[in-house]
């Protein structure tokens, strides 16, 4: 009797601990991390017969029956090329690009920000294209390719490389050319070293082959550039140089060349708005020891920008000269022919193999630029001023939940409805220039491209019956935001609030980390994805990305790599995004800027420093999708102090604009959560040490 007790409980246990699903909620197996589903009206399905290509695709048939003709008998080098690569970003290897410069867009219809379009041409006007992208955008590339295209689905078993796909395709002796200007150095050389063992040679081609086919490619932007004053920026761009030049001092560089556009405006303290989202305008620059000029359109130059840089001087530390934004190239050259001059400072990450190839390998300087290191550690008028805009940011954010939540079981809110009222709330805020980025207003199905945009093809209506994830962000000249939550206005499923618990353990986990100064993102990711993975589930995206001072919404530093920037630095801003998707289904994204800061620990190691983060949005998460049983003591610690933070900061300025509405709703979202409502399952130490105990009964059991 004894042992048939002690062997059910062993079986138990063991079925317990090998994380099978007590119940599976919803149908869906919580263990599956994809659930694909069958091609229909949004997505292609190239194996039918006839084709099935939704209306959201583009047709480029005759696209690339031209392209093809200008491979064949291009004038710009002698001969024919078999294979034209085609990157997705500008001369300045930006990630969110001009309207005029989206060319790997264009020439397949896949609009996502991050990709590669290779065509082939086999010498009779046929031949094959391919579109390499990851798996943030698998699902929009199926919407939007037509059936001329394949998907290469980077970082899955057996999809061949860009180089690799190419010697299997051109054999021996082919040709392969690509825009230098839009290539990155590294790229440059992977492909090279590639090829070149396969006997395929890599060509610069100096004019781009998609202009020629693109008929109504639009103009450049006209807009003005504008100084941003010392109130928001904290330090004079004359400071900035010093600092640069100190650094350039130590590195014994001569001239340093910056070609990165949101590097540029902050150097300059300068703005603009030449590219959609970023308060950017298309300049490069060269700083020397005694010299520094901005190359750029001249006609954006104002009598403002013109006193802000103290224009036309010849040279000094405190002036700065300007030059033609395409002279850039022959001012390179003429650097590198200079014997003065001995050595040139060129990003490595940001540089493009057409500016790279001006300055002989013995003159170069190839290390990260100076500026994006500098820029991502905040002084303090601008961390104060990122806090200052998610403040604000936070009303409009709150505004809107409290909205949708009257709104929707009215069957009137669409992704897109939803999406442009946010950004009237927005608008209304102080200091307000615009969306930081396109918003991801996605309900349903739709919240599992995750860089969904909601079109008037794919445009669903948000319901009492679906998940509902809501991306966005805004500029303000005093910082740039960035939040993602997700809500249910009916009943969620069981499953739906496991995995939306999940994902919100995992970002806890995160805010809840104390470090060394110096580390690495990568080393800091394991704990928000830990709760996941606990469970068989994933997300494929990155955990976060640092945030512009009124520039882009994605820099440096980011959860990845053991290069750039680190995020163990006081100053620093990161986001903190976990997920969780189903194809088809829903998707779930927390997303919280943090601010690095100093750690009170008991103890200082060797009089060391550590480090934690300190929430900047402050915006509350929905009840009714947490199951609290789920979380530790920590965890819902955690949670009630932020939404006690949340109705300390954002109260008091919902009062001051006379949202008494909004703050009533924001009073009863964030009341405390009650410890007893966690359980032993939460507990998840304490459940550890009772399965060890288990396991050691067992094995006495069986001996």
């Amino acid at each position: 009797m004894h042992s048939a007790v002690i062997l059910l409980l062993c079986t138990g246990a063991i079925f317990f601990v090998r994380g099978e699903p007590v119940s599976e909620g919803d149908g869906v197996h919580p263990r599956s991390p994809r659930v694909k589903r069958a091609p229909g009206d949004t997505e292609r399905d190239c194996t039918a017969t006839p084709q099935y290509i939704p209306t959201t695709a583009k047709d480029t048939t005759d696209l690339l029956r031209r392209l093809r003709e200008g491979m064949q008998s291009s004038s710009h080098f002698a001969g024919s090329i078999q294979a034209y690569i085609i990157p997705a970003g500008d001369a300045h290897l930006s990630e969110y690009i001009s309207e005029r410069d989206q060319r790997r867009a264009f020439i397949s219809g896949m609009s996502g920000s991050a990709g590669t379009a290779v065509v082939t041409n086999d010498g009779s006007g046929g031949g094959k294209a391919a579109v390499w992208t990851d798996s943030r955008y698998f699902l929009q590339a199926d919407q939007q390719l037509d059936c001329n295209w394949i998907l290469m689905r980077q970082g899955e078993e057996d999809v061949p490389t860009i180089e690799e796909w190419l010697v299997s395709e051109l054999g021996t002796g082919g040709r392969v050319g690509v825009d230098p200007q839009l290539v990155s150095i590294k790229l440059w050389e992977a492909l090279e070293e590639a090829l070149t063992d396969a006997r395929i040679r890599l060509f610069g081609v100096p004019h781009n082959l998609v202009d020629d086919v693109w008929d109504d490619r639009p103009g450049p932007s006209q807009a003005p550039v504008f100084p941003l004053g010392l109130e928001y920026t904290g330090k004079s761009w004359e400071d900035k140089i010093s600092d640069v030049r100190e650094k350039m001092t130590e590195e014994n560089a001569d001239a340093l060349v910056l070609t990165k556009l949101d590097e540029v405006a902050w150097l300059f303290n300068l703005r603009g708005s030449d590219v959609p989202f970023n308060p950017v305008f298309f300049a490069y620059a060269i700083v020397t020891t005694d010299t520094a000029v901005l190359y750029l359109d001249t006609n954006k130059v104002t009598d403002d920008v013109t006193s802000h840089l103290r224009l036309g001087c010849t040279t000094g530390a405190s002036c700065v000269q300007v030059a033609a934004y395409d002279t850039l190239l022959t001012a390179v050259e003429a650097l590198a022919a200079d014997s003065t001059i001995r050595k040139i400072w060129i990003s490595s990450a940001s540089t493009t193999y057409a500016v790279f190839s001006k300055v002989p390998e013995s003159k170069q300087i190839l290390d990260a630029s100076p500026v994006m290191k500098m820029k991502s550690k905040k002084n303090s008028v601008e961390q104060q001023g990122l806090k200052n805009a998610h403040i604000r940011d936070a009303v409009a954010k709150c505004e809107y939940l409290m909205w949708l939540e009257d709104a929707v079981p009215g069957g009137s809110v669409t992704e897109i409805s939803g999406a442009d009222y946010l950004q009237q709330l927005r608008s209304r805020q102080r200091d307000y220039m615009g969306l930081s980025f396109p918003s991801i207003s996605a309900s349903g199905p739709n919240g599992a491209v995750v860089h969904y945009r909601p079109s008037a093809e794919t445009n669903r209506a948000v319901t009492t019956s679906d998940v509902y994830l809501i991306d966005s962000g805004g500029q303000y000249r005093d910082g740039t935001t960035d939040v993602t939550r997700t809500l249910h206005f009916g009943q969620p499923t069981d499953y739906q609030r496991e995995t939306y618990t999940l994902v919100l353990m995992g970002a806890i986990n995160e805010f809840l980390q104390v470090f060394k100064q110096g580390t690495f993102g990568i080393r800091l990711q394991q704990a928000a994805r830990a709760p996941l993975f606990s469970y068989g589930l994933e997300f494929g995206h990155g955990l976060g990305h640092g945030l512009g001072s009124f520039l882009n919404v994605h820099e440096d530093p980011y959860f990845r790599g053991t290069e750039g920037v680190p995020v163990g630095e006081e100053g620093t801003f990161i986001t903190i995004e976990p997920g969780y998707y189903e194809d088809g289904q829903f998707g779930i994204r927390l997303e919280t800027l943090a601010m690095v800061k100093e750690a009170d620990t008991k103890y200082h190691y060797n009089g060391r420093t550590y480090l934690t983060f300190e929430p900047v949005t402050l915006v509350p998460f929905q009840e009714k999708m947490i199951k609290f049983d789920m979380l530790n003591e920590k965890q819902l610690t955690w949670l009630n102090d932020y939404h006690r933070q949340v109705r300390e900061t954002i109260g008091p300025e919902l009062q001051r604009q006379g949202k008494d509405d909004v703050y009533d709703w924001l009073m009863k979202n964030t009341q405390p959560f009650e410890t007893s409502r966690i359980t032993s399952s939460g507990a998840q130490p304490v459940a550890s040490v009772f399965f060890i105990v288990i396991a050691v009964v067992c094995s006495i059991f069986s001996t």
